[in-house]
């Protein structure tokens, strides 16, 4: 497995390689309705801080703490060992969208009815 320790404010966080049981156990996770932080959420269009943290030694609450600067860091790094699950992660959130808009254009027909 790989890694890649990078230095974020200071400190050393080391980023790993998720597994494809890592990237299943994800996704079932996020099936199974997990919470999610909005803010957390928000912070990048490709992932979240409770991704990064996943795929790295340093807990989402403790990223809360760090600049952009720092977080796009980690985000580059994690990319560059994990882009199986960003393209995971970029597939479930188009499917997401079209079947939001797919529920938004049956309402908006049925009201229209």
């Amino acid at each position: 497995m790989a890694e890649k320790v990078v230095t974020l404010n200071g400190q050393s966080v080391t980023v790993k390689e998720l597994t494809v049981s890592d990237v299943r156990n994800w996704v079932a996770e996020q099936e199974a309705g997990a919470s999610v932080d909005p803010l957390r959420s928000m912070v990048f269009d490709d992932c979240s801080l409770d991704d990064l943290a996943r795929m790295a030694d340093i807990e989402a609450q403790a990223l809360e703490a760090m600049t952009f600067a720092d977080l796009d860091t980690l985000r580059t790094a994690c990319k560059a060992l994990n882009p199986h699950f960003f393209r995971v992660r970029a597939a479930l959130l188009r499917v997401a969208r079209q079947l939001e808009a797919e529920v938004e254009s049956m309402t908006l027909t049925a009201r229209s009815s």
